[in-house]
């Protein structure tokens, strides 16, 4: 999953022309620097890698891997790192070009002639390259209800996805797009005979000797050493910090579904900041470097573009390659700058921005000057979007209209609801109250109905991350329910696109 759009607000590189003469940075000054990170921003564990000509020359942990047990984060803490996995995703198509198996150019339909997009057009157009650089024209984070929390198939996805209708003209918008990795997870399969799992594993992992590095959340049973997300419930900030199990999400292999850790990640970062080699030997060929990390699509901002798997931007003249990841109960965050042979790795078991501010810090003493302070810069911007959410959800409890009631009685709400791209969901009548549930991802999205005004419901669904939803009916003339949307404040999933049209 995607990092909320939120936070690109948040993501500072702090940027300047010139350069600077610069000595060994002192890391025992960086110890002090993260150490007061981690209590400014309240994050639960933080791992922190700095990779310097092919080795790791720093890499620590702080903080907890589970605020309610004693156990610290080490350098070798695994951590999911969402979609910073899909790098991996890029090389493993890369190294099947490398393979003469297919071309970056190539029509995705040449290999998988049952994908479809809304557009005959853009489907016969979509070329492989296209799959990994958010160009597709569907909106950002379109689609990811399919695979959030869900136990849909791969192709059940991408079929449903299809009949999603583009916001943006194909190849003219950023939209950034989980189901097009997933997409890229189904072609490597396609192409390779080895599912993505498989690939992955034996391509790169092995290769790397990325021995604590996984792609099944189920293989962390036999890791000890293993960082647990930590959220909000319902994101409030005034609720505290609670650790959670993984989630699975198969369908979203190719978007997310590394399990890594700093140690295993500077092998990794090592070939990228050595431009596609482990040592003198390429790991993938020169041209292939050169396709991933080369900007296929313009963006405004601090991004110069989006590349294959990767972002691209500036800092301080330097061109970084850089993809942060995001995920319930986990934020993380990793730059690279291969022309300096510089890599650095963030990885926090929290919903803080506290990598992003340590990335800079640690760019700044390598890049700049050493004089940036980028987390006294980012707190101010914190505080005052902490007050922009307070403000949303106490107009919310503002508007809320009392002692009303709802026009009609809540067993005429009991059936089932259909959308057509999501798919059906049920309200049925349990201990005396109608209950809403996804059955496609009935241990998220299962909860009562809570008469809130009026015939609008709250939601009080499962899921410890997201806030509770908001349900309001439909009627037709002789008023009988017809349907209801969903106002979920997410900016990470679409429930607002949802009609759901009951009988259907």
């Amino acid at each position: 999953m995607p990092i909320p759009k939120q936070l690109a607000v948040f993501f500072l590189t702090l940027t300047t022309v010139g350069t600077f003469a610069q000595k060994a940075p002192d890391l025992k000054k960086l110890d002090v620097y993260i150490a007061d990170a981690v209590k400014k921003f309240d994050q639960p564990g933080l791992a922190v890698g700095i990779v310097k000509d092919g080795k790791l020359v720093y890499g620590k942990g702080f903080g907890k891997l589970d605020l309610a047990k004693p156990e610290p984060v080490t350098a070798n803490s695994i951590f999911f790192i969402a979609s910073m996995s899909k790098a991996f995703t890029a090389c493993a198509v890369g190294l099947l070009v490398d393979d003469g198996k297919l071309q970056w150019n190539d029509p995705v339909v040449k290999h998988m002639p049952w994908f479809e997009t809304p557009d005959p057009y853009v489907t016969e157009h979509m070329m492989v390259k296209d799959l990994l650089c958010h160009r597709s024209g569907w909106d950002t984070f379109d689609g990811d209800l399919l695979w959030y929390g869900t136990d849909l198939s791969q192709r059940e996805i991408l079929d449903r996805h299809s009949k999603e209708p583009f916001t943006y003209a194909f190849r003219d918008e950023f939209g950034y797009s989980n189901i097009m990795f997933i997409a890229a997870a189904q072609l490597i399969e396609k192409v390779s005979k080895r599912t993505w799992d498989e690939f992955v594993t034996e391509r790169i992992l092995q290769p790397l000797q990325m021995t604590r590095t996984t792609v099944e959340t189920a293989d962390l049973a036999n890791f000890t050493d293993v960082a647990l997300p930590h959220v909000r419930k319902g994101q409030d900030p005034k609720t505290p910090q609670l650790s959670v199990p993984y989630q699975a999400l198969k369908g979203a292999d190719g978007a997310c579904g590394v399990n890594s850790c700093i140690t295993d990640l500077a092998k990794w970062d090592a070939m990228w900041a050595n431009e596609g080699k482990v040592g003198e030997k390429p790991f993938i060929s020169a041209s292939t470097f050169d396709a991933i990390t080369m900007p296929q699509l313009a963006m405004s901002g601090r991004r110069d573009g989006a590349a294959l798997g990767w972002f691209t931007e500036y800092n301080n003249g330097e061109k970084v390659i850089t993809h942060s990841g995001g995920m319930p109960g986990f934020i993380l965050n990793h730059a690279v700058v291969p022309d300096k042979d510089l890599a650095v790795i963030c990885l926090g078991n929290g919903e803080s921005y506290s990598v992003f501010a340590v990335t800079n810090k640690v760019l700044d003493l390598y890049l700049g000057d050493g004089k940036a302070d980028p987390v006294a810069d980012m707190l101010p911007r914190l505080e005052k979007r902490d007050a922009r959410e307070a403000e949303r959800r106490n107009s919310r409890e503002t508007a809320r209209a009392k002692d009303t009631k709802p026009s009609t009685d809540a067993t005429a709400l009991i059936g089932n609801y259909t959308d057509k791209i999501y798919g059906t969901v049920t309200i049925e009548q349990v201990g005396g109250k109608p209950v809403l549930s996804f059955p496609r991802a009935k241990d998220l999205f299962t909860g009562d109905l809570e008469h809130w005004h009026y015939d609008t419901y709250k939601w009080n669904h499962a899921d410890p991350f997201l806030e509770p939803g908001y349900i309001t009916f439909s009627f037709d003339a002789d008023h009988t329910v017809t349907g209801f949307k969903i106002d979920l404040h997410s900016p990470d999933f679409h429930f607002w696109k949802l009609d759901l049209r009951k009988g259907e």
